[in-house]
């Protein structure tokens, strides 16, 4: 399932965050075989999932409520 159709299918938008986070969690690994340029990418994309995640209506809202940003491309070393 890609990240857009995870988004759309959660029933809220605080299980589309923790998804999204589950499934990038491994572009933070040092071995993961992404340019460095990659990994901040993915960095700076996982901080904007965190920020929707702290929403103090995350659970009573729906994923469509929210702005979600841009899945960077996976670009390998």
């Amino acid at each position: 399932m890609s990240i857009t159709q995870m988004i759309q299918s959660a029933p809220n938008a605080h299980l589309a965050a923790q998804h999204i986070l589950e499934r990038t969690d491994w572009t933070q690994l040092k071995n993961c075989g992404l340019t460095d340029d990659c990994i901040a990418e993915f960095v700076t994309y996982r901080a904007a999932i965190l920020v929707i995640r702290k929403q103090s209506d995350l659970l009573s809202k729906r994923p469509s409520e929210f702005t979600w940003p841009d899945l960077p491309d996976e670009v390998w070393k």
